[in-house]
């Protein structure tokens, strides 16, 4: 493959990646290391989240009085003309919408932390990051991984963050 080409399918690839990077963080539950795509892990499948979804008194514990509540006014978010059915429209529009929400949410912290991590590479706060800023933080970052000096990075290192 060409550097062409390869440049190519990178920017091509970019916006998937992006959606998979955001969506990651859904899909694990409490931890979990979660494949994409299992209803297991799959955001909002674990016992965690139904509880957390049905338990409206707080008590611990979902009853089949809560949890049909709960699931009837679900249905109801869903039924967006109010004709009492959800038609595939409705409900796939509803997910969107809700999708949307969290990627605009997501987006604006995620611009919001990009200038704190601008302020903290110009150190001399011009406005402008010079290479010798860029690589001083990347110093910084260098010597955090290597952990016992010896110039590399590798698995004898004990840091896992920078």
């Amino acid at each position: 493959m060409t550097t062409k080409t390869t440049g190519a399918a990178l920017v091509a690839l970019t916006p998937l990646l992006a959606l998979a990077a955001l969506s990651g963080p859904a899909l694990a539950q409490d931890g979990e290391s979660a494949a994409i795509g299992t209803r297991a892990n799959a955001s909002g499948h674990s016992k965690t989240s139904f509880l957390e979804t049905y338990d409206t008194n707080g008590d611990g514990k979902v009853s089949v009085a809560e949890f049909t509540a709960g699931r009837a006014a679900k249905y109801k978010s869903f039924d967006l003309d109010g004709d009492g059915q959800v038609s595939q429209t409705e409900y796939v529009e509803e997910y969107r919408a809700r999708l949307d929400a969290e990627l605009a949410r997501r987006r604006s912290l995620q611009i919001r932390q990009t200038y704190v991590r601008y302020g903290v590479l110009d150190t001399d706060h011009d406005q402008n990051m010079s290479l010798a800023e860029f690589h001083e933080s990347g110093s910084r970052m260098f010597k955090r991984l290597d952990t016992n000096g010896d110039g590399v990075i590798d698995e004898r290192d004990t840091s896992d963050h920078y």
